[in-house]
């Protein structure tokens, strides 16, 4: 973020309690009620466009050294909602606070499923009680990308912010899009917007703070689900691109040393044992998105702690096997799902250190990190 743009964002913050009003008068639970409610009258640029259906999806239970599977992986078939956009007229966009990317109806009520606070109950949506910055027109039809939060993590990126412009490209809708307001990339992500087609001159940063009333507005779903076609997705759009000239690596250890948290603290020892089976390790934060793309699209075997690092599993050839290690009690089961998308082997492994190290970091047991290796190797 530049200088002038933190100064701006700074004084629409400290104005925002004085001259803002409070955007919402009510809501609506879903962007489908919205549709079904205003349809029927013929609102012109109302449109709802179903890209999947609901279905379920199975994933196979996680091998470990342990007798029986971690609760985390106790739910092996998820129902997954339908994937949608929804055009919204003479609607208004929010950036800023919780509901970054938040819509409010033509009708004054916000679209709280398709906000980021859809998990709360609608009634506690902040777009209906906390000021905003009192909304700028504009005459560009918006396309809302952006999430918040962690919508600048690697992971999040890859598997929510970019698969929000893939909805946008089913559908009559895209080539009617002049904005999109999205998070503010990594510079190593950037070039996925290029090669998704979004020019620099089209996009506006959520870092703004402010509120834009548009003619139309263009929502897909927000994401509430890891859906299989997000991978298929990422993997017919980037996979094309890697360089298949790369130096072969087939067995990584990805290293988090140079990460300020949820590190492996006795990593040499660790490494001293993998080195000689062939385990090459990698700083990811050293490579450009490309480059980590076509590290891992020839990969067999990869070892890494929990974190953004592993959402590279998405690259893997079908039939890799993947070791995740969880430093904590804190065992989300994010790549179990990948790795089951891909049709990558999931191996996890417990690392948890009493009491707790500060900053998720972790001192890994060698007998017990051995036996985890062997049963990658072999089972």
């Amino acid at each position: 973020m530049k200088l002038g743009d933190k100064i701006q964002r700074t004084w629409r913050k400290l104005l925002t309690p004085l001259v803002g009003n409070i955007p919402a008068q009510g809501y609506w639970s879903s962007a489908w009620d919205y549709y079904q409610h205003y349809q029927q009258e013929g609102l012109p640029g109302l449109c709802y466009y179903p890209y999947w259906s609901t279905y379920q999806e199975h994933y196979p239970v996680p091998r470990s050294i342990y007798p029986q599977p971690h609760g985390a992986f106790y739910w092996t078939t998820v129902t997954m909602p339908e994937s949608y956009w929804v055009s919204l007229p003479k609607a208004t966009v929010l950036s800023g606070r919780q509901s970054v990317g938040s819509v409010i109806a033509h009708d004054g009520k916000v679209i709280h499923d398709s906000s980021r606070q859809w998990a709360n109950q609608p009634e506690q949506n902040e777009a209906c009680y906390h000021k905003f910055p009192r909304a700028i027109p504009t005459e560009k039809t918006i396309a809302v990308l952006g999430i918040g939060g962690g919508g600048m993590n690697y992971y999040h990126w890859l598997t929510d912010v970019l698969p929000r412009i893939h909805l946008l490209k089913h559908g009559h809708i895209w080539s009617k899009i002049d904005s999109f307001l999205v998070d503010e990339p990594s510079p190593k992500l950037a070039i996925t917007l290029d090669i998704l087609g979004i020019n620099p001159s089209q996009i506006i940063y959520t870092y703004h703070y402010f509120t834009l009333a548009s003619p139309l507005v263009v929502m897909p779903q927000f994401p509430r689900a890891q859906y299989r076609w997000r991978i298929d997705f990422l993997r017919e759009t980037f996979l094309p691109h890697r360089d298949t000239t790369a130096t072969k690596i087939e067995k990584i250890y990805i290293s988090r040393s140079k990460a300020s948290r949820r590190r492996v603290l006795n990593e040499a020892e660790i490494l001293d044992y993998l080195t000689p089976l062939g385990y090459v390790p990698c700083w990811l934060e050293d490579l450009s998105f490309l480059e980590q793309v076509s590290l891992f699209s020839q990969a067999k075997r990869v070892i890494g702690l929990h974190g953004a690092g592993l959402t590279n599993i998405a690259w893997c050839p079908p039939g890799a096997r993947v070791l995740e290690i969880f430093p904590s009690e804190s065992i989300p089961s994010y790549y179990w799902v990948l790795a089951s998308q891909v049709g990558v082997d999931y191996y996890y492994l417990l690392s948890l250190n009493f009491p707790p190290l500060p900053q998720d970091d972790t001192v890994l047991n060698l007998k017990q990190f051995q036996q985890a290796v062997e049963h990658l190797e072999t089972v």
